[in-house]
C-alpha cells in the first residue's frame, strides 16, 4: 500500500472519530439541558394544572 493512501485512511478515520465524539457531546449537552428544563417545569406544571377547589 502506498503511504499517502494509508495516511489519508488514518486521517479520515480520525476525523470520523472526532465527528462522532462531537455529535455525542452535543447530544449529551442537549439531553442535560432538556432534563434540567423538564425537572424545573414539571413542579410548576403540577401546581398550575391540578384542579383547585373552586374549579369544579
Amino acid at each position: 500500500m502506498n503511504s499517502t493512501y494509508v495516511a489519508q485512511l488514518v486521517h479520515e478515520e480520525r476525523a470520523g472519530r472526532l465527528r462522532a465524539e462531537a455529535d455525542a457531546d452535543r447530544l449529551a449537552r442537549t439531553a442535560r439541558r432538556a432534563a434540567r428544563r423538564q425537572s424545573g417545569r414539571r413542579s410548576g406544571w403540577l401546581v398550575r394544572h391540578l384542579p383547585s377547589r373552586h374549579a369544579a
